[in-house]
């Protein structure tokens, strides 16, 4: 199938020819900060699995407007638990089904994909680009995994991800537990951006791609091409926080500790960093702030495929109205009702025992619509 058929009406993925073995493929829902909704994974599937099969060696991934892509459509999924219908299921099914095509077309296909972080990157879209090889910030980037803050945890390979940061687990534990927004210095000096390029220039790095032939799918060309066009320029980082608080996070987040741990040190620590963290820490859902906690620790020790497979269970188990899962009613405060007035049950870290998080990492039950996810 060609890429015209494939950018039929109303998609919402355009699919962009391919060219000297480059491709760009783009993610079209601007009003709605391309968040994921089902049928837009299932246009992504499509969509990779005709560049594997067309010999694309790089593809270039990108959202059209202010966002990479915000996250999933997650008002549509809980409105699904709601019904007691199955949707939910099918999306994370299908969703991490695609995150780990993705994550593995250089090692399956030799292609490689170089992700564009030239605005907002959340959630799903943090599934869909972060396992790339190349993941290139921009004065625009503004990205984070909030997830403890609507009852979720960082899915999409994102425990995974956090566990294995150039700058340290700890980073990636204050990271995933807090949600903090991080702009391109941050997401370089994380090492979860590779390059840095100024927005006018991602034009020009398309070009040089495209010039680079049989080399499109060389890491260390694509590198270089990147490179000679952005090489010299560096991100502002007037409002980076990670290398400022280093000493502090390392303090907080250090170790393997519990989150009452981390709630003790973040108060004895006293200076204002530390006390502004400790009163959003007490304003996420302890229970997903312990899941994530156990699912980075757990996800240090084995393969993605492994990770994906238990953040599916993961998931599915947080697909329970309360007082299983604080999902549904983060979704309410946040996106239905916008009080952002969520109660949380347990409403504190202290009263989530450890039987309660084990539950999110068992097998699930036998009558699940989906079955557990075997990549």
């Amino acid at each position: 199938m060609s890429s015209q058929a494939l950018n039929g009406d109303g998609r919402l993925v355009k699919v962009g020819p391919v060219r000297n073995g480059v491709a760009e493929l783009m993610l079209d829902r601007p009003k709605k900060l391309n968040s994921l909704s089902h049928p837009m994974i299932q246009e992504l599937k499509a969509a990779y699995s005709h560049y594997e099969q067309v010999g694309a060696r790089c593809i270039i991934l990108r959202g059209s407007g202010r966002a990479l892509c915000a996250g999933g459509d997650v008002a549509e999924i809980r409105e699904s638990i709601i019904e007691n219908g199955r949707a939910h299921a099918d999306f994370f099914f299908d969703e991490y089904t695609v995150d780990y095509q993705i994550a593995t077309l250089y090692e399956r296909a030799n292609i490689v994909q170089v992700s564009l972080w030239d605005g907002i990157v959340m959630g799903g879209g943090v599934g869909l680009s972060v396992h790339s090889p190349v993941r290139i910030a921009t004065e625009k980037t503004l990205f984070a995994m909030p997830e403890t803050s609507i009852g979720l945890f960082p899915d999409v390979g994102g425990t995974w991800a956090l566990s294995r940061l150039k700058a340290g687990v700890h980073v990636g534990r204050f990271l995933g537990v807090m949600g903090q927004k991080l702009g391109a210095a941050d997401c370089l000096h994380a090492g979860l951006a590779t390059h840095y390029c100024p927005s006018d220039r991602l034009v020009d790095v398309q070009a040089q791609l495209e010039a680079l032939g049989d080399s499109a799918n060389n890491l260390d060309a694509v590198s270089d091409a990147i490179v000679s066009v952005c090489g010299d320029h560096t991100p502002d980082t007037a409002k980076a926080m990670l290398a400022t608080n280093a000493e502090a996070i390392q303090r907080c987040f250090g170790g393997s500790p519990s989150a009452e741990e981390i709630a003790q040190r973040l108060e004895a620590d006293g200076g204002t960093w530390a006390s502004k963290t400790l009163g959003t820490l007490r304003k996420l859902s302890p229970t997903s702030v312990k899941v994530t906690l156990e699912a980075i620790q757990r996800h240090q020790a084995v393969d993605l495929k492994t990770a994906f497979e238990m953040e599916y269970r993961i998931a599915q188990w947080c697909m329970r109205p309360q007082p299983h899962s604080d999902f549904c009613e983060g979704i309410r405060a946040l996106l239905v009702d916008k009080d952002n007035k969520p109660f949380w049950d347990p409403a504190r870290i202290e009263d989530v025992t450890n039987e309660k998080v084990e539950e999110f990492f068992a097998p699930l039950a036998a009558g699940h619509p989906r079955g557990e996810l075997k990549l």
